[in-house]
């Protein structure tokens, strides 16, 4: 076995105090309360991190808490997409690809149409917020020049149909190639595409 580094040495001390930490925060949320704290303590909020506050200050380590879209995307969607919105190839990639469908409005119905989208449990406005983030982070350079936001009332209407993921697919990237808004006409094709 090499020798093991002061960095190496760190990196397992670390990774011990998280799940040290973890172990604690679960057993502290699931241990019986006995009653209301006494009236003279102050208990103030501390900010929320996925991180224990004894690793970043050993390690110097920040991490900022994930915004909401980001947490709903990773909650919903990073399973199959991958954290990058790249994953294997029997999932469609959203990484400078899902802008495009973006630009005719076939294509933007279709984005909140996908059944793992539209029956999503999520409210309408956090679908709305987690579409946006989704195509600003993963294919800004795709959107149309005159990208609108998805708006909750937008997302309530189009959350409403039920699609043919596979055939709705092939008749909006068609539109797509159609209307010259992809730089070839392979540009969406993935490998697998009897699945979508």
């Amino acid at each position: 076995m090499p020798k093991q580094t002061g960095r190496d040495q760190a990196l397992r001390a670390g990774i011990g105090v998280l799940v040290a930490a973890a172990a604690l925060a679960a057993h502290t949320q699931n241990a019986p309360t006995t009653g209301a704290p006494a009236s003279n303590v102050s208990v103030a909020a501390a900010p929320v991190t996925n991180v224990p506050d004894a690793v970043t200050r050993k390690s110097g380590l920040r991490v900022e808490p994930m915004t909401r879209p980001a947490r709903i995307y990773a909650e919903n969607c990073e399973g199959c997409h991958g954290w990058a919105g790249v994953s294997v190839t029997e999932i469609p990639t959203l990484k400078g690809r899902i802008g495009y469908f973006a630009r005719i409005p076939e294509g933007r119905r279709y984005l909140v149409q996908v059944p793992n989208v539209a029956l999503n449990p999520s409210s309408d406005a956090d679908i709305a917020a987690m579409m946006n983030w989704l195509l600003a982070t993963y294919s800004r350079e795709q959107l149309p020049a005159d990208f609108k936001p998805y708006s909750a009332e937008e997302v309530a209407q189009l959350r409403k149909a039920r699609i043919d993921v596979a055939a709705d697919r092939r008749r909006v990237v068609a539109a797509l190639v159609a209307a010259n808004q992809l730089p070839s006409p392979d540009a969406l094709t993935i490998p697998h595409a009897s699945l979508y």
